[in-house]
């Protein structure tokens, strides 16, 4: 950075990040060019090479994202001991290489944790977050003494395909499901319920089969499934088209959905069911551009009611409480607790979660 160099690399922060490759998901490098406003950005060592090569170089602040997954053995749905042993010991050592740590939960339990194993997993998250000097999380409706909350940064959102995919044909109104086809987003009931007057676009990879044939099995002609990877550029053509983004879920494990986001980024309503996130969001940020139902059946009806497109003015004040601005300063005032010094550049001024409205 420009002017007094000395001064200023001596000041940024050195900071560790888990995991710091995500191909399937872009928060990952959203939020490494948001913590790059502080510092340098790193890798977080793999145990094995702190381990092994006493790799105890130091960090100020040491980062970790969906480690609380390994919790849940994701093919039985039950508790793992061998993944809670794993995490618990991961965060003592890397305790020993940085000054702080945090954690950011990004959900109550992980999505895989099936019947009791959802009530112990909660407890066992719990009881992992304060190992952390300090949790985050996307939702100020999980904001508690050792928990801060920190916006869900926006997407970066570039030029849109021009054309469709040759054989894909579509109403002028429809609504999307984008993201990951799973049977958790009970995206079956959706497309169960679904009345002949509304048109629904089912799109993005579905990792089970059995699932995929389920929804197929219902054989709507005014639900289109494309169970495929869509690129990008489609994924923003497909929504900037739609008359809003769908959510069906309403499972207590989720704390804020990407996919949100992602829609608020295009500048699109997003309709959704009912969970502690999407009443705060309306509630804090803007009902307009989250349309709460209390179940499916009202969902349907306030679907059928959209009629025109959402004001500018709505749809700016949406992205602003997502934006690089907002979440930086979020980020500051974490920093500021923790007690940690940095050059911030031209991150943006500190201020109170309450200022973010």
């Amino acid at each position: 950075m420009a002017g007094r160099d000395g001064d200023m690399k001596s000041s940024r922060l050195r900071i560790a990040y888990f995991p710091f490759e995500n191909r399937s998901n872009r928060y990952t490098d959203n939020f490494k060019k948001i913590l790059s406003h502080f510092g340098e950005v790193h890798e977080a060592p793999p145990l094995k090479r702190v381990l092994l090569k006493l790799d105890f170089r130091r960090y100020d602040v040491l980062i970790l994202n969906w480690t609380d997954n390994s919790f849940v053995n994701a093919r039985k749905g039950t508790v793992s001991v061998p993944g809670i042993v794993k995490e618990f010991f991961r965060i003592g050592v890397y305790k020993l290489i940085a000054r702080k740590t945090v954690f950011v939960r990004h959900n109550v339990y992980p999505h895989d944790a099936i019947g009791p194993a959802r009530v112990k997993a909660t407890r066992i998250v719990a009881r992992y977050e304060r190992c952390f000097d300090l949790c985050w999380v996307h939702s100020g409706h999980m904001v508690e003494a050792h928990r801060c909350y920190v916006p869900h940064p926006l997407y970066e959102v570039g030029q849109a395909a021009t054309a469709l995919p040759a054989g894909l044909t579509l109403p002028e109104k429809y609504f999307v499901v984008f993201g990951r086809i799973q049977s958790y987003k009970r995206i079956d009931r959706l497309v169960e319920m679904l009345p002949p007057d509304l048109h629904v676009l089912v799109c993005g990879t579905c990792p089970d089969p059995a699932y995929r044939k389920e929804l197929e099995s219902f054989g709507k002609p005014n639900v289109t499934i494309m169970a495929e990877f869509i690129s990008d550029e489609l994924a923003r053509a497909l929504i900037v088209r739609s008359s809003g983004m769908l959510i069906c879920h309403a499972e207590d494990d989720m704390i804020v959905s990407g996919s949100i986001v992602f829609a608020i980024s295009l500048g699109v309503p997003v309709f959704a069911v009912e969970t502690p996130f999407i009443t705060w969001f309306r509630d804090a940020v803007n009902e307009n551009m989250i349309v709460a139902a209390t179940d499916f059946a009202d969902l349907i009806g306030r679907m059928r009611a959209q009629q025109s497109q959402i004001a500018a003015v709505d749809v700016a004040c949406s992205q602003s409480h997502f934006s690089d601005q907002s979440v930086i300063a979020h980020v500051a005032t974490t920093f500021d607790r923790l007690e940690l010094t940095s050059n911030r550049g031209d991150a943006a001024p500190r201020m109170h979660i309450e200022e973010v409205k």
